[in-house]
């Protein structure tokens, strides 16, 4: 089986969490790694790097393209040669390529969202709407990572087709510690959509001082990242910036609990690292984050600012339960391990192929 993956919007070979990279980054390098082991993977990014191979039946491809029309007629002139059995894009971006291709090539589209500009509570993008409705129209099978996502998808077109796979996480490498400082985490790109200003708000409503870590790099300009630097001064904050995602978990290990006060998390990777650390977390209940933290996992709030500072007060106050919180996201989040993701995709991608 030979699978050509489209993802011009960021390389999975970029560091995570700053600029473009973030979660989808993280997942299209595990799982496709992972799904090396049966197939042959041509991962196509944007960029003049040529080829660079990441390991047995894996190689991340550069397209250095004019356009859309260009980056399209490129992987048609791949397959002439490599012959894919199947198209799997993601992303909005890709889904453009994938709409061009599929006029040409008669092999199946897969695309994945990663994240649905019509779920998002702040402005949203009414072009990129538009496109992304006329993917889930002509796409031929859609992967979503949750059912809150899926039915989204079904509302739009309910013809669609849509698989619900979770993402995964390295259980080996997020793995349980003894108890961390009492300190909060945050773990992400610093982009206006993750909601740190809320998190800001919080804090100077706690009646103690608590310190939080906050790990990654501006994502939408360094306007931004000053914006929220200046909004969070005089409280004990510390911005350590992107760390490379090998050393990622020893701040898990640190940390007594991870805050994620996203306005839309279509996912939450970061949550399934949480849970592979054994730390509690605190979000709001009207993400991705209810399908994966749950209410076993960590303490999920309707979307206050007060409720989401209570919840801190409360969790940080309560070792005992910091640890059950933690105890049963480690052993939930063990389903989640890439190999078992990776086994469901394989089982999904041979199904679509024989159909």
């Amino acid at each position: 089986m030979r699978i050509c993956v489209i993802s011009c919007h960021s390389s999975p070979l970029d560091p995570a969490g700053v600029g473009k990279s973030g979660g989808m980054n993280v997942f299209i390098s595990n799982m496709y790694q992972m799904l090396a082991r049966f197939c042959e993977i041509d991962i196509f990014v944007c960029g003049d790097k040529g080829h660079v191979r990441v390991g047995p039946g894996i190689q991340v491809i550069y397209i250095d393209h004019q356009d859309f029309d260009d980056f399209a007629e490129k992987i048609v002139a791949y397959n002439d040669t490599r012959r894919y059995d199947l198209i799997h894009t993601h992303y909005w971006l890709s889904g453009m390529i994938g709409l061009l291709t599929k006029r040409i090539l008669k092999i199946p589209w897969v695309h994945s969202l990663h994240t649905f500009e019509i779920l998002k509570g702040i402005k949203k993008d009414q072009l990129r709407i538009e496109v992304e409705e006329k993917i889930i129209r002509c796409c031929d099978i859609l992967i979503s990572p949750t059912h809150q996502e899926a039915i989204a998808i079904k509302k739009i077109n309910p013809e669609a087709k849509v698989i619900i796979i979770p993402h995964g996480v390295d259980i080996h490498r997020f793995k349980p510690s003894v108890n961390g400082h009492p300190t909060l985490l945050y773990v992400g790109r610093i982009d206006p959509i993750k909601g740190l200003d809320l998190l800001v708000d919080a804090l100077r409503l706690l009646r103690r001082e608590i310190r939080l870590d906050i790990v990654g790099g501006p994502s939408k300009g360094k306007d931004n990242f000053k914006s929220i630097k200046t909004y969070a001064s005089g409280l004990p904050v510390n911005f350590l910036g992107p760390v490379k995602y090998d050393q990622l978990y020893k701040y898990y290990n640190r940390a007594s609990m991870v805050i994620i006060p996203s306005y839309y998390e279509s996912f939450g990777l970061v949550g399934l690292e949480a849970m592979a650390s054994a730390r509690p977390v605190i979000s709001f209940d009207d993400t991705g984050l209810s399908e994966t933290v749950g209410n076993d996992a960590g303490i999920l709030v309707k979307r206050n600012v007060r409720n989401l500072a209570q919840a801190i007060t409360h969790l940080f106050d309560n070792q005992g339960l910091r640890h059950t919180l933690g105890s049963k996201g480690r052993k939930k989040v063990l389903n989640y391990e890439w190999a078992n993701i990776a086994q469901k995709y394989l089982t999904t991608y041979e199904k679509i192929i024989e159909s």
